[in-house]
């Protein structure tokens, strides 16, 4: 499970890193805060379906794999998302689906954190429409208390800007990384009540490494 070893991720890593050069402007910031090593919990906001590429890229050469929606996984009626969800070596979530289907979800996350990777996750669930952040799903801190990892926020701007002819304006695009940070412990399962203050905690945690205009109501 480590997408960098495979042909295909470094091919394409490769590619997109020269087509980025020529197509937009994009800068990373705070790098150096993302663990070198050991489980870690990337927490990401998201604007546009250009999002993972340019997180993965960002985390490099750390090994990372994303959770991401069912939908990026069909072949139809946009056979590049599935190629790209295939090579990276990422794994589908309904966030409405069934419990068994969230649980699946779940104990994969924890495979990818009890092997050492950084585990990339979207906590709205989907890309927002407005820019801004969105009430975010319970997941993230599921899966952090579980796995007690600790979680660093991966915010991103700029990439909203990529539609029509914004692509023909070489829109800047920033990825900034905030300070690693850790849940309080719980004892045992967190309860739904224990679990939006917690959510809370980690979105305002993103929200903090984002420009005032992109934070929504995590203000």
């Amino acid at each position: 499970m480590k997408p960098t070893s495979k042909l295909s991720f470094k091919i394409a890593a490769v590619l997109f890193k020269g087509l980025f050069r020529i197509m937009i402007r994009y800068e990373i910031g705070g790098r150096e805060n993302l663990p070198a090593n050991g489980p870690v919990i990337a927490v990401c906001n998201h604007l546009h379906h250009i999002d993972p590429v340019l997180h993965i890229i960002s985390i490099l050469p750390r090994d990372s794999i994303f959770m991401a929606k069912e939908g990026l996984f069909h072949y139809w009626p946009f056979p590049l998302t599935r190629i790209l969800m295939d090579i990276a070596e990422a794994f589908p979530v309904n966030y409405r689906g069934t419990p068994e289907e969230i649980k699946r979800a779940i104990r994969q996350a924890e495979k990818v954190l009890a092997e050492g990777l950084v585990f990339g996750i979207y906590p709205e669930g989907t890309r927002s429409r407005t820019s801004q952040l969105k009430e975010a799903y319970h997941g993230t801190a599921i899966i952090a208390c579980r796995s007690r990892a600790p979680l660093i926020p991966v915010g991103i701007w700029g990439t909203e800007k990529l539609k029509g002819i914004g692509w023909l304006s070489r829109p800047k695009i920033t990825i900034s990384f905030g300070q690693p940070f850790t849940l309080p412990p719980t004892e045992g399962e967190p309860t739904n009540d224990q679990l939006k203050p917690l959510t809370n905690f980690i979105m305002k945690q993103l929200a903090a490494v984002l420009p005032p205009e992109y934070r929504g109501k995590y203000k």
